[in-house]
């Protein structure tokens, strides 16, 4: 299977991107080559007196000693918390001088040893992820031959899928393996004693992935697969458009109650939908110098578990999602630095209180940012966050119950803290003439035919300036937090 995966690579990959995570007990941390270091290439590792023991033996593995570790530790030193960048851990370094050095058996040998439905590669991908940052992934990859980059997409596909900072589509072929791999694996020990609690729950969720990747409803750009967690309840996320050629950038990112298993599809559409309409303004504004039209790309982000009622009255969930939209961004950034898109971040619901965290840490900073029926920021003005030139607008339907709650901050529709609120209320276009549909409700927002989506794609093409702005104002009195049971989880599944 190795042979034939290398063989598709190599024919259709033309690769172009290093990485710190908790200590592992029992694995040196001793930078590679050096002495009690792990070894490098075909030289064999000294043995340990301090080995756990129940070092699998397989021959090859000893080349990737601390992977394997990393790979197959218990999740409670695993769970994704950045290390201090006061102390940064010796681990992940000698893991990457591992996937550097290790010979093309060695590399064969552990992803044979990881878990087939892709538990493994998500526990060291997240460590890898939460252990360093992109642009020194973006320079581990850069440094690596062309063979080394075919040898770790064919061998450990759910691992390279998710480093951010390796190109978009070196990334995309990686997790289409490994979700060809893992759904494979799960149908394989369907109905035998390998099954496992879950499976049937894990096989629908890729099945829905493998629906948006297929999907051509709208978008008419092939998909990117970016990004892949296949550990329950899963995440994804899919571009419309290719991430690595894109002038104009939009990331997606949803709000309570969509779960990958039951929203991909629709995500994915909506991204495409947004992509269409982009795309469509760029032929209307196009400029009489005859440079080419602007390239534009749509993320369907799914990159976090978002929440239901029994959750929603945390920040704990937008914390942790905060923490990987971050790193989604300087992914972009760093696979992207010689020649840098303009960035939009459009979040709805829940989701935008995870974008107002995320782009208020420091880590990270966007073109424009369009906040819809949020539930409040965490920041009290458009000017503490991360946007440049505080491009920052804001949408509230008329009969949304979540807007303007300020449950979890500043309402971001209000006056003093500085962004644009936008009009929703429909109208006639003021350029094309064509009837606009109101965005009334709390899922209205990025339906077609909106004066909401309208707004939305001039916004990420660089277009603010043509939006119209609402002078509604504050309007009665909001309760104290979102009246969620009139945001019915019917009205999320099944939109328009």
């Amino acid at each position: 299977m190795l042979f034939l995966a290398t063989a598709i690579l190599s024919a259709s990959i033309h690769f172009a991107g290093a990485v710190d995570a908790p200590v592992v007990p029992g694995v040196a941390v001793t930078a590679p080559g050096e002495p009690g270091g792990p070894p490098l290439a075909d030289t064999a590792a000294p043995p340990r007196g301090d080995e756990p023991a129940t070092v699998d033996t397989t021959p090859g593995l000893e080349q990737v000693a601390v992977c394997r570790a990393l790979a197959t530790a218990e999740p409670s030193t695993t769970t994704g918390a950045r290390p201090s960048t006061a102390a940064p851990d010796l681990t992940v370094p000698a893991c990457l001088a591992e996937l550097r050095g290790a010979s093309s058996p060695a590399l064969t040998a552990l992803g044979d040893s990881f878990d087939p439905v892709g538990d493994d590669a998500s526990r060291l991908s997240a460590v890898l992820t939460a252990g360093a940052d992109a642009p020194t992934t973006a320079a581990w990859w850069a440094g690596l031959d062309d063979s080394r980059r075919l040898g770790l997409v064919a061998a450990v596909p759910g691992v390279v899928g998710q480093l951010e900072g390796v190109p978009y589509s070196v990334r995309d072929q990686a997790n289409r393996l490994f979700l060809g791999a893992a759904t494979l694996a799960l149908h394989d020990r369907n109905e035998t004693a390998a099954e496992q609690d879950g499976d049937d729950a894990r096989s629908a969720m890729l099945g829905q992935v493998q629906l948006a990747l297929a999907d051509r409803s709208a978008g008419d750009e092939d998909r990117q697969l970016i990004a892949l967690d296949t550990v329950m309840p899963g995440r994804a996320a899919v571009s419309v458009g290719s991430l690595d050629t894109a002038d104009d950038v939009s990331v997606l990112v949803p709000g309570m109650f969509f779960t990958v298993q039951g929203q991909m599809v629709d995500w994915a559409e909506t991204a495409g939908q947004l992509h269409d309409e982009q795309r469509a303004w760029t032929y209307l504004l196009a400029r009489s110098d005859a440079r080419p039209l602007d390239s534009v790309a749509v993320v369907a982000w799914m990159g976090y578990r978002t929440p239901d009622l029994t959750n929603v009255y945390t920040l704990d969930l937008a914390r942790q999602g905060a923490g990987h939209l971050e790193d989604a961004l300087s992914g972009l950034d760093a696979a992207r630095a010689s020649d840098a898109p303009r960035v939009t971040v459009v979040a709805h619901s829940y989701g935008s209180t995870t974008a107002t965290l995320a782009l208020s840490s420091g880590r990270v900073s966007v073109d424009s940012l369009a906040l819809l029926g949020s539930p409040g920021s965490v920041v009290p003005t458009a000017a503490m966050l991360s946007v440049a030139d505080d491009d920052v607008y804001a949408a509230a339907g008329s009969f949304d119950p979540v807007a303007g709650s300020g449950y979890f901050g500043v309402d971001p529709g209000t006056g003093a803290f500085g962004a644009v609120l936008l009009h929703t209320g429909g109208g006639d276009d003021s350029v094309t003439g064509r009837a606009l549909r109101a965005a009334l409700g709390h899922n209205d927002y990025l339906l077609p035919g909106t004066e909401s989506m309208r707004s939305l794609a001039l916004i990420a093409l660089g277009h603010g300036d043509m939006v119209d702005g609402d002078e509604r104002g504050p309007g009665e009195p909001r309760p104290d937090g979102p009246e969620l049971a009139l945001v019915r989880p019917q009205d999320v599944y099944l939109r328009d």
